[in-house]
């Protein structure tokens, strides 16, 4: 018997009508998120040069000018983590390793990355693991899910004032057979998320999740939302300018893409890496064609300021 992880993302993906921020690569960065796709430098071709572009949606109406934001360095010490964890209800000695603040209470292990101030909180042998506790007859319903998440967030002091909800995802492990055939579940947990925007625009990278298990058990916090100050007006390029720039980074190989979306929003680094600013982006989502009529789903982010280049992925 074989187990499979699968993504499951089919539940209230649009509460309070809101939409969940679209995610940033961060496998290099962070080996808690998986992702292979964070190239830096908005340059980099991953398409060939006869890709066809269509756009299915009206450029969006821009200013000429964009407030530019400051990251701010957060400042982890061991007093902090220790706060933070007697807040979750850990016990321990926290200790430094490889740029993070680590405590560990059985189950859980706690971590705080000291560069961006990102927080890690994972139930160890439960969480995106097979057991006989977290399993859909064993969950909370979502709506119950989104209480017990967000109730946590303000109960130990992470919930940030901006943060709104955006979607509920149920992750699985799935047990197969031999013939690849889904025979049974064998993992399940419930993720809440909440996204932030600026200025009315998406944040994309910014992330918070809270995983509720079996019995309405934490499983699983995920955090990286970096404070910000404003420091200028900067101006950026037009939506048409930024297309030009995707088709020279290219998107994907195949025939034909379609861009079926294209926002203004702000980019936040991965949680390893020390930013100075929250950088202006383009934000372009849609699918390309290949030559045996499958469809590829893309998101790809052009900096809207050209100085910009080398701080954003090109490719997710």
């Amino acid at each position: 018997m074989n187990m499979k992880v699968i993504g499951i993302s089919v539940a209230m993906l649009a509460l309070l009508g809101t939409i969940c921020a679209i995610g940033v690569p961060m496998l290099a960065d962070d080996p808690l998120r998986d992702d292979r796709s964070d190239l830096t430098g908005g340059m980099k071709s991953t398409s060939n040069a006869n890709l066809t572009y269509t756009v299915s949606v009206p450029f969006p109406s821009t200013p000429e000018q964009v407030a530019l934001y400051k990251s701010v360095k957060p400042e982890i010490t061991a007093e902090l983590v220790s706060s933070m964890a007697e807040k979750m209800g850990l016990e321990g000695t926290v200790r430094e390793s490889y740029d993070q603040m680590l405590l560990s209470d059985e189950p859980y292990s706690l971590e705080v990355h000291m560069k961006s101030g990102r927080v890690a909180l994972i139930d160890i042998p439960r969480w995106m693991n097979p057991n006989d506790k977290d399993l859909p007859s064993n969950l909370p319903s979502d709506e119950k899910a989104i209480e017990i998440a967000t109730r946590y967030l303000e109960e130990t002091g992470l919930a940030p004032p901006d943060a709104t909800l955006c979607g509920v995802d149920h992750p699985q492990i799935v047990k197969q057979n031999e013939n690849g055939e889904v025979i049974g579940i064998a993992f399940e947990d419930v993720q809440v998320s909440y996204s932030r925007t600026i200025d009315g625009r998406p944040v994309v990278g910014s992330k918070l999740t809270v995983e509720v298990g079996g019995g309405g058990d934490i499983l699983n916090v995920y955090k990286l939302w970096r404070d910000y100050v404003p420091q200028e007006e900067i101006p950026i390029i037009t939506p048409e300018e930024a297309l030009e720039e995707l088709k020279v980074a290219g998107v994907a190989e195949g025939l034909s893409a379609d861009i079926t979306g294209i926002e203004l929003g702000y980019y936040e680094a991965p949680a390893t890496r020390e930013p100075t600013h929250l950088v202006p982006v383009y934000i372009f989502t849609g699918k390309v064609l290949d030559g045996t009529g499958e469809e590829t789903s893309f998101v790809r982010y052009v900096p809207a300021s050209p100085e910009f280049r080398k701080e954003v992925p090109a490719v997710k």
